[in-house]
């Protein structure tokens, strides 16, 4: 692909989490923030996963109107992560908190925890695709677009007002050269990507649960970027 004579490298990034930011009694113990990045030419075959899957479901759960790891067996899981490992490109990420260990000026201050939400996001950005820029041999005379893909769900509940320029102008910080970055809010029953991307950080939040490990052939092959504890 080539941008005004460049050689242009088009990457995906895709966040979906696990676990809340809750306090409460029934809170989960820890808050999992995971992402899928992979290259352009692998997003189609990346959107097509959860039809796949849901032709394993029967007839009475294929229409369901949306495929969450949480609501699948092992077999599901499984063949979703197996599926998004086909997609060459495609590597995986993720940062952790254990929330027993959380500063209480966080728990007790809802700006504070929308100020920490993004921070999150920040590692879990800008890290990621610094080690993936770093595993493809990117350099900076090719043009690079970084598309986000968010679930609107989750970011209208701590976002700042601003969350798109906000990680625009932190990947923009992050890097010497020039970046084109797009954000895209969206639903995740109607946005395939999303779907794939809970499968990713359910994987990782059972891990750290000890509930086993669907991640091994990405663990194997060197395609975890990250899996990272905060705190």
């Amino acid at each position: 692909m080539y941008c005004e004579g460049r050689l242009m490298v088009h990457l995906y990034i895709i966040l979906d989490e696990a676990g809340d930011m809750g306090f409460s009694k029934g809170s989960s113990r820890y808050f999992v923030m995971g992402a899928i990045v992979a290259k352009a030419e692998d997003v189609k075959k990346i959107r097509r996963i959860p039809k796949k899957a849901r032709e394993k479901l029967g007839k009475k759960k294929k229409d369901i109107p949306e495929l969450k790891a949480s609501k699948s067996n092992d077999k599901i899981r499984k063949f979703v992560l197996d599926e998004l490992y086909k997609c060459k490109s495609a590597h995986v990420s993720a940062v952790y908190i254990n929330k027993a260990n959380t500063y209480g000026y966080i728990r007790e201050n809802s700006f504070q925890k929308a100020v920490h939400y993004n921070y999150l996001a920040r590692v879990l950005i800008v890290e990621s695709l610094k080690s993936y820029l770093e595993s493809i041999g990117y350099t900076s005379d090719k043009a690079l677009t970084v598309e986000i893909f968010l679930d609107r769900y989750h970011t209208t509940k701590f976002r700042k007002k601003n969350l798109e320029e906000y990680i625009r102008k932190m990947i923009r910080d992050a890097f010497p050269y020039e970046v084109n970055v797009l954000v895209h809010q969206k639903d995740s029953q109607g946005e395939p990507l999303i779907q794939v991307a809970d499968f990713v950080v359910n994987a990782f939040y059972r891990k750290l649960n000890g509930k086993g490990n669907l991640l091994t052939k990405f663990e194997s092959s060197g395609r975890v970027l990250k899996f990272k504890q905060i705190y």
